[in-house]
């Protein structure tokens, strides 16, 4: 029987890694508000979603930040 922290590392290597159902959970999710001008010169904010690549870009960069920095307060 797998032990807490083996199934939470797993569920965190799922998580962080780009497949259809990772795709699917985090697509839309992220957005920024952009600031910007109609041709009244009235302001307005759009939202703009995260693209898929930019968010397989963060999740790559986490995992690999997770795979070789070592863990605060543990001997180096």
């Amino acid at each position: 029987m797998p032990n807490h922290a083996t199934t939470n590392a797993e569920r965190y290597k799922e998580a962080l890694t780009p497949s259809c159902e990772t795709k699917a959970a985090y697509m839309s999710e992220f957005s920024i508000d952009v600031p910007m001008v109609d041709e009244h010169g009235e302001e307005f904010t759009q939202q703009i979603d995260v693209p898929w690549t930019t968010i397989k870009e963060i999740m790559a960069t986490i995992s690999k930040r997770a795979e070789t920095e070592p863990l605060k307060g543990s001997p180096q």
